[in-house]
């Protein structure tokens, strides 16, 4: 069994390659027509308008048998090589039969025929035989669709051959590098994020021909950016380097060369990122409308929802839309911190909250203390109306509403709801959504701030005893500084009247001692009624003022005594 199992897995093997791989192209040296042995073959190219004969009797209409047709390559040199059909066939000889009429048409083309033609006298030898005959010389293009017809010559009605092939196209692994329609070059590249640059190098391209580099968003077709550079044969040096605006997957460098026809080779250096294609959300804050439209083709389900506490998000009802091409749009939308839009493909979800950043606060709800109460205040940007609703957070369940009114609220205009609760309840909490829109999300405002508001007397009474304990103090401390301050000068000015007492008597003794001592008497009592003025007066510097001066007296009398 295990002898049986093996061959038959091997060929399986062969046979998928051969899939994978496409046509094997084998190569000629040069195109001919063959014939059995004992006949020769002539070729021409002919073009036969002539209308066809009657089929003689005894001739069958199925002279063409065991038709095969196949591709080959003739080169010329390095990437110089051509393509051509290899039609074999058998044909049942007879003698109304001189030789074989080729015909290929293909889309746009103009008809090609050729005749095989027999030798009369070695036809002679084979009459009634089969031959098989052999032509390599239909050339044909890349990739064409081929009508292939066989007919009799002379041209017998209802005795032909027909069949339509197909032309291997640039897939083909023996045509890359081979075919000059089929040298696309290979392009290497390495990318600078900071810079937003592709730096390209090109190798192994047409060494006869121009090369163009672009980039393209590639969807069906690869469509330019606007990034096109052409990098001349002449030079040897082929690098180029071009900016891109975004790294979407389909963002590709394309590259072919400067021919009719050309085959292209694209390599898309961002084919992973598929998170960026769910950055271009915009919002048109006048028609309230929120839009989002891909940079590349991709096939998701877009949905608006609304962004819970536990990360998770919440489909909003009616927002699903199938994404193919094109632009998804929703009309009157709430930009709301809270919405987001939700994106699902094959290879996973993505979610992306376009407002989360707080840039369109249209409206907002926030509790005043007016007249020291706390107040619900309602704030908005545009004309807008919500929904109040007031429930009671017990922790088991979802907030259970107890009461619920509509506010209208002007374009830049605040309103104070008229709802009969407590705003310091233990539980309390406040329902806010807007109505006026298909598309918005329900926002919870929970424990107003109401220990806020009552402690702001208490505020005030700690202020008011602070100060009631700092002013003394400042005044206890004012007083200590004063008394020091004389006490100081008292001193000072006791210190003076001994110092120039002693001064005098020790070096005026004898007849003037009277006279000093008149003077040392006069400084006793102008430096006592210094004192007893600073003392009277309380004023620093005034003190200090009345000291200079009636220094400067004193030491003036003495000068004058002396002199005298």
């Amino acid at each position: 069994m295990k002898s049986v199992l093996l061959p038959l897995l091997l060929l399986l093997l062969a046979f998928c390659t051969s899939r994978l791989q496409g046509e094997r192209i084998k190569r000629i040296e040069q195109c001919e027509s063959r014939c059995s042995q004992g006949l020769r073959c002539k070729l021409k190219p002919h073009l036969s308008f002539e209308q066809c004969r009657k089929r003689p009797n005894g001739m069958t209409r199925d002279v063409f048998r065991n038709t095969s047709i196949s591709t080959v390559m003739r080169c010329e040199g390095a990437r110089q090589c051509s393509l051509y059909l290899r039609v074999s066939t058998h044909l049942q000889l007879n003698k109304h039969v001189h030789g074989v009429y080729m015909c290929t048409i293909s889309a746009a083309m103009m008809e090609h025929c050729r005749i095989v033609t027999f030798s009369r006298t070695q036809k002679e030898k084979v009459v009634g035989n089969q031959v098989n005959i052999q032509d390599d010389c239909l050339e044909v293009g890349i990739g064409q669709d081929v009508h292939l017809t066989l007919q009799t010559w002379p041209q017998f009605c209802d005795v032909s051959y027909s069949r339509s092939y197909q032309v291997p196209d640039c897939s083909n692994k023996d045509l890359q590098g081979n075919i000059p329609e089929c040298t696309t070059g290979k392009i290497n590249y390495e990318v600078d994020s900071e810079r937003k640059e592709l730096h390209i190098s090109v190798s192994d391209m047409l060494e006869d021909r121009d090369y163009h580099v672009r980039l393209c968003h590639k969807n069906y077709i690869c469509t330019g950016t606007g990034a096109h550079v052409l990098l001349k044969k002449e030079n040897p040096v082929k690098n180029v380097t071009l900016k891109y605006s975004r790294p979407v997957p389909c963002l590709c460098i394309e590259g072919w060369s400067a021919m009719a026809d050309a085959s292209r080779i694209q390599v898309c250096p961002f084919k992973n990122r598929v998170e960026e294609l769910w950055s271009g959300i915009t919002f048109d804050p006048v028609e309230e409308t929120l839009s989002w439209e891909a940079s590349c083709q991709v096939n998701a389900v877009i949905s608006l929802c609304e962004m819970q506490d536990q990360g998770l998000c919440q489909d909003l009802a009616n927002s699903s839309q199938r994404y193919v091409k094109g632009m998804v749009s929703y009309s009157t939308v709430d930009p709301h911190p809270k919405l987001c839009m939700k994106f699902i493909t094959e290879s996973g979800a993505w979610i992306k909250c376009p407002f989360s950043d707080g840039n369109f606060p249209a409206w907002d709800v926030k509790v005043s203390n007016e007249e020291d109460m706390p107040q619900v205040l309602v704030t908005s940007r545009v004309k807008t109306s919500l929904s109040l609703s007031v429930c009671s957070n017990t922790g088991v369940s979802e907030c259970e509403d107890t009461q619920t009114i509509l506010v209208d609220v002007e374009k830049f205009k605040h309103v104070q709801p008229n709802l009969a609760l407590d705003l310091c309840t233990s539980g309390l909490c406040i329902k806010a959504k807007r109505v006026d829109v298909k598309y918005g999300v329900t926002t919870l405002y929970c424990q107003p701030a109401c220990s806020l508001f009552s402690s702001k007397p208490k505020d005030r009474d700690s202020k008011w005893q602070m100060m009631y304990f700092i002013v003394p103090a400042m005044t206890l401390t004012t007083a200590v500084a004063v008394a020091a301050a004389v006490m100081t000068i008292a001193m000072l000015g006791y210190q003076i009247k001994r110092t120039i007492k002693t001064r005098v008597i020790a070096h005026f003794q004898g007849p003037h001692t009277a006279l000093f001592s008149t003077m040392a008497e006069e400084v006793n009592s102008k430096t006592e009624l210094m004192s007893t003025t600073v003392l009277a007066d309380g004023n620093i510097s005034e003190r200090s003022e009345i000291q200079d001066s009636e220094r400067s007296n004193l030491l003036n009398d003495f000068t004058n005594h002396i002199e005298v």
